[in-house]
């Protein structure tokens, strides 16, 4: 894969990966990104993380393993930050948009 070097380039091969249902490869996406904020105390990389902990409760739920859900419940509360930051709000309603849902 490319190195991306914008985080809205980086946020843009998310969406896509996890639209084709590629989740594992949706998170690595994030996860360099996400450690370097962490590192510099980006106060955006709990929602960063968010995202990371949707793609992984994604694919844990297509393998068919119950903690699913509370890796989901992660996201929620990380994505309960992002408020109306165009550049986060456009991909939280997209994953919310997928009708997860936890009971399944």
């Amino acid at each position: 894969m490319e190195k991306l070097e914008s985080i809205e380039e980086q946020l843009s091969c998310f969406k896509l990966l996890v639209s084709r249902g590629e989740y594992y490869r949706a998170h690595e996406v994030l996860e360099k990104p996400w450690r370097e904020m962490k590192r510099k105390g980006d106060p955006d990389q709990d929602i960063i993380k968010g995202f990371i902990n949707a793609a992984v409760s994604l694919e844990l739920r297509k393998k068919g393993r119950s903690n699913h859900k509370k890796v989901w419940q992660t996201y929620e509360k990380h994505s309960a930050k992002i408020a109306n930051n165009e550049l986060y709000s456009d991909l939280k309603c997209f994953l919310d948009r997928l009708c997860y849902n936890p009971e399944n």
